[in-house]
C-alpha cells in the first residue's frame, strides 16, 4: 500500500512537472513567435513617394517625365569615372532633351571630406552654383581621403567660382546643412543603397528602374525609353 501511495505520488509529480514545462516552453515559444512576428512586420512606402521627399538639386526640364536620381559620393572613384564618361551623354541626349530631369543625392560613406565636399557644394548651392561646384570637385577628384577634398581645398574651389566667400564660409563653418547629408544617407539606406553611385530612374506612374554602378549610357537611355513609353 505504502509502494503504490509513493508511485501514484510520484506519477503526479511527474505529470505536474511535464505540466509546468510544457506550460513554459510554450509560454516560450509563443513569446518568440511574438517577437519575430513584430520584428518582421515592416511598414512598406513605396520607393517613389521616398524619392519625392526634399528638394534636391535638379537639372533639366521639371516637366520631364522621368527623373534619373543619382546617389553619389564626391569621393568616389566610380561615381568619378561615371561622370566623366556617361555624365556628359545622359546630359545631351536625355536631360537636355527634355526625356528626363536629373537630380543629385549625396550618400557619403568615404570619410569626413566627403560630408564636408557635399555640405561645400550646398553652400555654393545657396549662391546659385550648385551644379558649378559639383562639376569643379568631380573634375579634380584625386584619391579617397588624400586630402584633396578638405576644406582648405574646397575654399579654392570656391573663389574659382567666385562665391562671396564670407557667406560661403559662414553657411559651411556653421554645419547648416549637416542634416540634409544625414537625411540623404538615411533615405539612401532606406531605399537599400550599398554602393555609389547607384541611379533610380522613375518613371511618372512611379513605376522604377534601379541602375548601380558605372554603367554605360545605353543602359539609362534604355531605361529612360521604357518609363517614357518611347
Amino acid at each position: 500500500m505504502k509502494l503504490d501511495r509513493r508511485l501514484s505520488a510520484g506519477i503526479i509529480g511527474l505529470i505536474i512537472l511535464i505540466a509546468t514545462v510544457g506550460g513554459v516552453l510554450y509560454f516560450k515559444s509563443e513569446s518568440t513567435f511574438n517577437q519575430l512576428s513584430s520584428s518582421t512586420i515592416v511598414a512598406t512606402v513605396n520607393p517613389s513617394e521616398l524619392l519625392k521627399s526634399g528638394s534636391p538639386p535638379v537639372r533639366g526640364s521639371l516637366n520631364a517625365s522621368v527623373t534619373i536620381v543619382e546617389f553619389g559620393d564626391f569621393q568616389c572613384p566610380t561615381c568619378g569615372a561615371w561622370y566623366h564618361e556617361q555624365e556628359p551623354l545622359v546630359l545631351q541626349n536625355l536631360v537636355d532633351s527634355g526625356k528626363a530631369q536629373f537630380e543629385w543625392r549625396d550618400f557619403d560613406f568615404f570619410g569626413p571630406d566627403s560630408v564636408s565636399a557635399s555640405e561645400a557644394a550646398y553652400c555654393a548651392g545657396e549662391q546659385g552654383k550648385f551644379w558649378q561646384f559639383y562639376d569643379i570637385v568631380y573634375s579634380n577628384q584625386q584619391t579617397p581621403n588624400s586630402g584633396w577634398a578638405d576644406f582648405v581645398h574646397l575654399q579654392k574651389f570656391a573663389e574659382q567660382l567666385g562665391l562671396n566667400m564670407t557667406q560661403f564660409n559662414a553657411s559651411f563653418q556653421s554645419h547648416k546643412y549637416a542634416a540634409l547629408v544625414n537625411m540623404n544617407y538615411a533615405l539612401g539606406t532606406q531605399l537599400g543603397v550599398t554602393a555609389t553611385p547607384t541611379f533610380f530612374v522613375v518613371g511618372a506612374s512611379g513605376r522604377i528602374v534601379t541602375i548601380t554602378g558605372d554603367q554605360p549610357y545605353s543602359v539609362f537611355e534604355a531605361s529612360v525609353n521604357s518609363l517614357s513609353g518611347t
